[in-house]
């Protein structure tokens, strides 16, 4: 187990450009988790209801064409889906190794990307092109 570095977790991509203002409002919200090899963290279709972000491990997300994907960098994220419509987990994630994530509630952070437009919108450019990446590869047949 090892303790969290504020100014290691302020440098991953997601949370890069924040001001200290912003960064003040979603300090309060991240919880670190440690999950165990094979573990389930997201059913596909499941309401989507926590927002990972990899601080270190092997996560593999398995869509319903058959398709997955490995994510391993530090700063990679998971769940997006309790940020953005439809709020449901279009895939299945499974930690291929013992690993290390921060976690934040979804419905916690979309307030808060709602309430302050300047952080969400910062924030949801990101999340969203992660996504749109994400979902060509989940969309091929």
């Amino acid at each position: 187990m090892h303790l969290l570095n504020i100014e290691e977790i302020k440098q991953l991509g997601i949370f890069r450009d924040l001001a200290p203002d912003e960064w003040a409002e979603i300090y309060p919200l991240l919880r670190h988790v440690w999950v165990i090899e094979g573990e389930q963290l997201i059913r596909q279709g499941d309401r989507a209801h926590t927002f990972f972000v990899i601080l270190n491990g092997h996560f593999m997300i398995h869509y319903k064409n058959g398709r997955a994907i490995t994510l391993n960098q530090k700063g990679d994220i998971i769940g997006w889906s309790s940020v953005r419509s439809p709020f449901q987990y279009t895939g299945s994630v499974t930690a291929l190794t013992h690993g290390d994530l921060l976690a934040i509630p979804g419905a916690r952070f979309l307030e808060m990307l709602q309430s302050n437009a300047p952080l969400g919108d910062k924030l949801i450019k990101k999340i969203n092109e992660i996504a749109q990446s994400r979902e060509a590869i989940e969309t091929k047949s």
